[in-house]
């Protein structure tokens, strides 16, 4: 997740730089590229990029918030000794204490079952050694031999015994470390599931809806701004008039707004140095003084951009 920040963060930059670089280029374009409604709407949609900005910063934030609740948890569940820079979880001692006492006694056991069979092989040599004796006739070696029997019994006997405490122990311990094995099993279900709710407030946060629809209203906003605000005709009488070629007759906004042959010249202030000084007399020319204008910008406007 604070990869995913680090992320989010280098594109907030990268959107800012970007919206600043190109409003800095569309307001400096002549007006030749870009003027009237048509250079309005460009600077609407560049700087639009501040918007989807503030969006990104909104969800860094709460993801940033995401990230501090479950690093909160997380020292509660894991936390640090106080002589060491390692983490270690909360219960994980006194689970292994359960382990290890409920293990002793098996291991007491085993380990008690483990010596009488090691009695009972040095017993078993022992007694071939007295049949040795006993079949060679040697002195006493019947009555060594037969304690020795009964030595041997008797380490039976007790080994039976010990095989039965081992495993009466064993179920003990079985019964006792599922019970404990329940008890992690707890502990372990609380940290899978905090990582779970984390991970599904981070994908919410991230990827829901709630941000699509956000994207979409400003997207709905530009539609509507570019389809309300921007106007071909406007434009192009606009561009026509400060080059001295405007023509009423041919003019589309003239056609549908004939009241409203001045609408255009909103921005006439800014351009004022640029118009010919013979502009307002060309407003009544002929179609053919019309064309000779129109054909002599573009090629003036060939000659700017082969310059570019």
């Amino acid at each position: 997740m604070e990869g995913y920040c680090k992320v989010e963060k280098k594109n907030i930059s990268n959107i800012t730089s970007y919206s600043k670089k190109w409003t800095s280029k569309i307001q400096q374009q002549p007006l030749l590229s870009s003027y009237n409604t048509t250079k309005d709407v460009q600077l609407e949609v560049i700087r639009t990029p501040e918007r989807h900005v503030e969006l990104i910063k909104a969800r860094v934030e709460s993801i940033q918030e995401i990230i501090a609740t479950y690093r909160t948890e997380m020292q509660r569940i894991y936390p640090r000794g106080r002589l060491s820079i390692s983490r270690r979880h909360y219960q994980v001692d006194a689970m292994r204490n359960l382990f290890k006492d409920a293990y002793s006694l098996v291991s007491n056991a085993s380990s008690k079952l483990l010596d009488l069979r090691e009695e009972e092989t040095l017993m078993l040599n022992n007694l071939r050694d007295a049949d040795f004796q006993y079949e060679h006739k040697v002195a006493n070696a019947q009555e060594n031999r037969t304690k020795l029997q009964e030595k041997l019994k008797s380490i039976r006997e007790k080994i039976a015994r010990a095989e039965k405490e081992c495993s009466r122990q064993q179920e003990i311990y079985r019964k006792s470390a599922i019970d404990i094995y329940q008890r992690c099993r707890r502990l372990e279900k609380e940290r899978l599931d905090l990582i779970r709710k984390t991970l599904i407030k981070f994908i919410k946060t991230a990827f829901s809806f709630e941000n699509v629809s956000a994207q979409s209203q400003i997207y709905e906003a530009l539609s509507s701004m570019l389809q309300n605000q921007q106007n071909t005709s406007e434009d192009l009488d606009f561009w026509a008039r400060n080059y001295g070629v405007y023509d009423s007759t041919t003019s589309q906004s003239f056609v549908m707004n004939p009241t409203d042959d001045d609408h255009n010249e909103r921005n006439s202030n800014e351009t004022t140095s640029q118009k010919p000084k013979n502009s307002k007399k060309c407003e009544t020319v002929e179609r053919t003084t019309t064309d000779i204008y129109v054909n002599e910008l573009r090629i003036e406007h060939d000659e700017v951009e082969d310059d570019n």
